[in-house]
């Protein structure tokens, strides 16, 4: 006969491993999001300093550590003119946005200061 303390653990491990499987997202979900947020942050960059830029690399943090999804890119022609952004794929905003000394300079011969929220 199986003691109570181990019929407990098997009745835990079981719900582990079934809310396991919760939450998940699947393939064609996360190259939707990735899509998605790929063209938010094209599009911020483009309207707020006026440059066209490439996605090169991109990541999608784990949802259960938050709903992110980390890019690195540079402006088109320029790859010294690098950096770095997030966009919150549930709020559908761009945040975290990091740059080059190069990029830096490009945005400001634009009359755009970077460091200034508006």
């Amino acid at each position: 006969m199986i003691k109570s303390g181990y019929l407990s653990l098997i009745w835990i491990m079981v719900v582990i491993l079934l809310l396991g499987g919760c939450g998940k997202m699947n393939k064609q979900d996360e190259t939707d999001l990735m899509k998605e947020a790929k063209t938010i942050a094209v599009q911020h960059l483009k309207e707020k300093y006026e440059i066209d830029v490439e996605i090169t690399k991109q990541k999608m943090l784990p949802t259960y550590v938050n709903d992110e999804i980390t890019m690195e890119g540079h402006v088109i022609g320029h790859p010294d003119q690098s950096f770095n952004i997030a966009v919150d794929y549930k709020e559908k905003k761009t945040m975290n946005f990091a740059m080059s000394p190069e990029l830096v300079s490009a945005i400001r011969a634009k009359g755009h200061e970077p460091f200034i929220k508006k």
